[in-house]
């Protein structure tokens, strides 16, 4: 493993922590787009009661629009990693009818006050939340007034007893405080954030929209499906609007792993998780439009493990340093849209940036049709790094660490050369 002291950051990861140091369930976050067959994920839900006959897993699928037959499925993948099909409850919780069944999911929506679900929750060591709409469950899981329903606070009891809690796509989003409801990025930078009260219809104009999750992730505001639906810029801005100084935004086939008591938190899977570090920002807007300065973002892979107690990072081993060992040297083209290749952080930060010798500065501008818009622009910092390599299944990665990262509100003249 390569070592990386981050003794500042990670002091302010430590503090968000408050006390989270006893011994509790870890937490398995996946940023939607789970494979079936995603052996490091799953494994890492089922660690410590894939072996125990008695353990069981309660899953809650009341995000989905098909809620039953999302919850069958994922028995079924549970089975497929060795456990117990048998052992696998589906926790009768819904708002939506599940269209392939007989019977009315609907009837579910009181689930979080039946003793027998309950029940369902107390016996389990593992609780799984399947991907949909993240509002659904907080409208099923919290009362009107805001508070736990006895369901949740089952769930609170059972993670704090050591139950391990993961989740995919929606089953991640509300695993933080603050919770990203709705929002497409380039609209989330361009337009307000909406009010708390904000309507249904307005919530699907793209225009952010935050409210509150479920908090058993403590250390930051959760994004999924991340660099697929390129949405660093909207958990950027959503750090500003909440007041939350670090967000982990997590790729599709991903699992951020969380270990409580080992103070930890390391990436398993396909992709990477993207941390953005808001506590020096500096907002800088013009009008609506969202500006901020004073960011570093990094790039996590697999294998990565983040110490937030001891305030150090390691690398996995197959990676490489790139910073004086730069595999590109022509400088990066900056602008936008499709005739650049792919700008996620990846090949933005880590090819065109930490790993090109030619590049101290890249920019990526994005606009609406009006000509107004935004640009990223990342830097090489005196903190930064960056490392390469490919794992034992051939798979490459990039682990960025804390590239300077701005988004600067842009204005841009439109106009459409034809020739005679």
């Amino acid at each position: 493993m390569k070592h990386i002291l981050l003794a500042g950051a990670l002091a302010l990861l430590a503090s968000l922590s408050g006390e989270t140091a006893q011994a509790q369930g870890r937490l398995v976050i996946v940023g939607g787009g789970l494979s079936d067959t995603n052996a490091d994920v799953y494994d890492a839900f089922l660690e410590g009661i894939i072996a125990d006959p008695e353990a069981r897993i309660a899953v809650i699928a009341a995000a989905s629009g098909s809620p039953a037959s999302s919850a069958a499925h994922m028995r079924d993948v549970f089975a497929s990693h060795g456990f117990d099909a048998a052992r696998v409850d589906i926790v009768q919780l819904a708002v939506r009818d599940d269209r392939d069944t007989l019977e009315d999911e609907s009837s579910w929506d009181r689930g979080a006050y039946e003793p027998d679900q309950i029940a369902l929750i107390q016996g389990a060591s593992a609780i799984w939340f399947t991907g949909g709409d993240q509002m659904r469950l907080t409208q099923v899981l919290r009362r009107e007034d805001g508070s736990d329903t006895p369901m949740l606070a089952m769930i609170r009891q059972r993670h704090e007893d050591g139950a391990t809690l993961g989740g995919t796509s929606a089953g991640a989003a509300i695993m933080s405080a603050v919770m990203i409801q709705r929002g497409d990025t380039l609209t989330s930078l361009l337009e307000p954030v909406l009010p708390e009260n904000a309507s249904e219809a307005e919530m699907e104009s793209g225009r952010l929209s935050l409210g509150e999750g479920l908090g058993f992730f403590p250390l930051g505001l959760v994004d999924q499906h991340f660099e697929e639906r390129a949405r660093l810029g909207r958990l950027a801005r959503a750090l500003i609007a909440s007041g939350t100084a670090q967000g982990f935004g997590i790729d599709e086939d991903t699992g951020l792993i969380v270990d409580f008591e080992a103070r930890t938190l390391f990436v398993a899977g396909a992709g990477g998780v993207s941390w953005i570090d808001a506590s020096r920002a500096e907002p800088n807007g013009q009008d609506a439009r969202f500006g901020v300065s004073g960011l570093l973002v990094s790039y996590l892979t697999d294998g990565d493990r983040l110490n937030w107690s001891e305030g150090d990072l390691d690398i996995a081993d197959y990676k490489s340093a790139t910073i004086g060992n730069e595999y590109f040297g022509t400088p990066a083209a900056s602008g936008g849209g499709m005739a650049l290749p792919p700008g996620g952080l990846p090949e933005t930060a880590g090819e065109a940036l930490l790993d090109n010798s030619a590049s101290s500065e890249v920019e990526r501008i994005s606009f609406r049709a009006d000509g107004t818009g935004i640009a990223y622009r990342f830097t090489q910092t005196p903190q930064s790094a960056a490392y390469w390599g490919r794992n034992g299944e051939g798979e490459a990665h990039y682990s960025i660490i804390r590239a300077g990262f701005e988004i600067l509100p842009v204005s841009i003249s439109i106009s459409y050369e034809t020739q005679e």
